[in-house]
């Protein structure tokens, strides 16, 4: 180790770049974020050296910054005793983290082979500034986002996960036309350039209404695939599915038929030239990258991370096994790391995040780490107008090296939200509480109906409101489970009649599910079906293969409409699977098929239910009969829910479903969906 107590002695560099110490570390160049007169940092960059606990930020490139601290210790060295340059830079380069500073942040560059360095240069910083303006770029590493989490430190990865609506306003700014009225998508840091499937269609129509304009747009689609940009990046990239190439050669045909072709000339042949690059683009892209759709997490998660050089399989949602609405959907929050088996919170961790990360420290045991993002914004096209709707997820590790997930939801009428309305403070809370009860009465309803619905808990933290003091806050949180809502399925998955065969069954399930319950909006009384709740696990064969109902929102809403009068809200919602699976190809047949199996699931749940009921030995008629009487109590619901059940024909639900207009499908085969 080099002597640093006087470094620096008999070195000087004119003006800012005169060295000095600050907090025992040497500086050499100008101040973090220090401007010129023009409000211009004097430098975007720096270099941490922590073995030599030196800071270089002078303006130039990393590399010159290692050539500075070299020649700065030679000149401390007797001249007899120094090294070659070059040996000495060499010595250095290995200790050098390099930083970028950005929108009053210190990004700092890291190394998956070196982060006990690059945490090194983290806790030098940290003399100067809070963790909150430190992050780590390595989000598309995966052994860098390991090492984070394991430190409890997710949230310090840059750049940090985007909301849904700023990521669409992103995307929406990053469209540009370069020479011709082609449009793409342009990513500002790289200058990479993106064409998608759907704008690449757009030419089409013009080999035969305007041929210089299609011939400009190909011809400038292939010089800009061609050209490098100074960075040594591709100046437009096709959008592709991971893993994906393809090259131009069909459509540089296309180009020499439309060069050759006279002008009055047919060109058909020039079209089906186009037709066979189109195909070949259409394959490498997949189907969820064949339309420019922002409401698309797959589409828009992509394109997201191709323009923020993202590697959408290397994503930490990804690593974690969140299905795809989650990706680019965490912000994940300043909380706490274990040191020395203590939990050590950071300054910035606001209380609730800290309440929540006590509780499971308390009550599991055996914790390495615990990091807890927060859900950016709802997937589900609710109303929730009204509602506190915060949720999170929380990523812990175990001391054995197991991970595991759970999903918080803030209970959405809690005391807050009920003083908010004008309700006094102790009858805001009675009320919360009878709430609580409410929802897990609801839960054990449908556990002992037999229903595929997952575990709760409860986690109670106390909070402190202005002005009032400290109120209870609830909280449910359950294990997260993989899969796929039912509403976000991959378009992809449709072109298998196996999967909408199997898919209907567990979407009739699903369908007894919010029929036997009530499973309504309270606001406008149309069903909870299909949007959010139903989540589909795949096999290893891509087919689904179970149904957990992942939520209760709405049940016991509406404990008296007859299930024949709710079903066709349910035959709505699943006849646009039906539609996806016509588009993609699926036969009449198999459709006709897949209703069946959707009557039989929903029927054969009911049937279920009846012969529990029937059953001497059966708890479920009795469930709640320890509750008052009362209009709209738990126990007169109860008692409505089970006569719906037991009057309800289901041969007459089942005819509903295969001869229902509902499913008429349009086209010279339209008609009943016969069984």
């Amino acid at each position: 180790m080099v002597n640093m107590s006087s470094l620096c002695d008999n070195f000087s560099l004119p003006g800012p770049f005169e060295p000095r110490q600050k907090k025992d570390i040497t500086f050499i160049g100008p101040d973090f974020f220090a401007t010129d007169e023009k409000g211009e940092l004097l430098s975007r960059i720096g270099t941490v050296f922590p073995r030599y606990r030196t800071i270089v930020t002078v303006k130039g490139i990393h590399a010159y910054h290692v050539s500075i601290l070299a020649e700065f210790l030679r000149l401390k060295m007797p001249k007899e005793e120094r090294p070659e340059p070059e040996v000495l830079e060499e010595t250095i380069c290995v200790d050098a983290v390099p930083l970028i500073f950005r929108d009053n942040l210190i990004i700092v560059r890291s190394d998956p082979s070196g982060m006990e360095n690059v945490f090194a240069a983290d806790q030098i910083l940290q003399s100067f500034f809070p963790k909150e303006r430190i992050q780590f770029t390595g989000l598309n590493i995966a052994e860098i986002r390991m090492q984070l989490r394991r430190r409890g430190e997710c949230w310090r990865m840059s750049p940090t996960p985007r909301s849904v609506v700023e990521i669409c306003r992103y995307l929406r700014a990053s469209k540009v036309k370069v020479g011709t009225g082609l449009t793409v998508y342009y990513n500002e840091p790289t200058g990479d350039r993106f064409l998608t499937y759907e704008e690449f269609m757009q030419i089409r129509p013009l080999i035969s209404l305007d041929r210089p304009e299609a011939l400009a747009r190909i011809k400038e689609i292939l010089n800009l695939f061609q050209c490098t940009n100074m960075l040594g990046n591709r100046e437009l990239s096709l959008l592709l599915s991971a893993g994906k190439h393809l090259e131009l050669c069909e459509l540089e045909k296309t180009a020499s038929m439309l060069e050759e072709l006279p002008e009055a000339a047919d060109a058909g042949a020039a079209l089906k030239a186009f037709d066979s690059f189109a195909a070949l683009f259409a394959e490498a892209a997949g189907t969820e990258l064949l339309r420019d759709d922002y409401s698309d997490p797959v589409w828009r998660t992509t394109m997201f991370c191709r323009l923020l050089g993202i590697d959408e399989e290397e994503m930490e949602e990804l690593a974690l096994e969140l299905s795809p609405e989650f990706h680019l959907n965490v912000k994940w929050l300043p909380g706490a790391s274990v040191v020395s088996g203590q939990l050590r919170f950071d300054s910035g961790v606001d209380p609730r995040t800290q309440g929540l990360i006590a509780h499971y420290w308390r009550h599991l045991g055996g914790v390495n780490s615990i990091n807890i993002g927060r859900i950016q914004e709802s997937q589900s096209v609710r109303d929730i107008s009204g509602e506190e709707r915060e949720v999170y997820l929380v990523a812990m590790t175990s001391l054995e090296g197991i991970d595991s997930l759970r999903i918080i939801r803030l209970m959405k009428w809690d005391v807050i939200h009920r003083i908010k309305m004008g309700i006094p403070l102790e009858q805001a809370i009675e009320e919360t509480f009878k709430y609580r009860d409410y929802i897990f009465d609801r839960l054990h309803a449908a556990v002992k109906l037999g229903f595929p619905i997952l575990a709760y808990g409860e986690i109670r933290l106390e909070q402190q409101v202005p002005g009032i003091g400290s109120v209870p806050a609830f909280f449910f949180e359950r294990q997260y489970v993989t899969g796929v809502v039912s509403d976000k399925l991959p378009v992809s998955c449709y072109k298998s009649p196996e999967f909408i065969e199997s898919f209907a069954c567990l979407m009739g399930l699903a369908a007894a599910f919010t029929l036997v319950l009530g499973k309504v909006s309270f606001r406008t009384g149309k069903v909870f079906y299909d949007d959010g709740d139903e989540l589909i696990q795949l096999g290893s064969d891509s087919i689904p293969c179970r149904l957990v109902i992942i939520e209760t929102t709405g049940s016991f809403t509406d404990w008296t409409t007859p299930m024949q009068v709710l079903l066709p809200q349910c035959l709505d919602r699943f006849r646009v699977h039906l539609e996806k699976a016509a588009d993609s190809g699926v036969s009449l047949q198999v459709l006709e098929r897949s209703a069946a199996a959707f009557a039989n699931g929903l029927c054969s749940k009911i049937d279920e239910i009846k012969r529990a009921l029937g059953e001497p030995t059966s708890e479920i008629r009795s469930l709640f009969d320890d509750r008052p009487a009362g209009q709209g109590g738990i126990r007169d619901k109860w008692k409505a829910i089970i006569e719906r059940i037991e009057t309800v024909e289901t041969s007459s639900l089942r005819d509903s479903i295969v001869n229902n207009l509902q499913l008429r499908l349009p086209g010279p085969h339209s008609g009943p969906l016969r069984s």
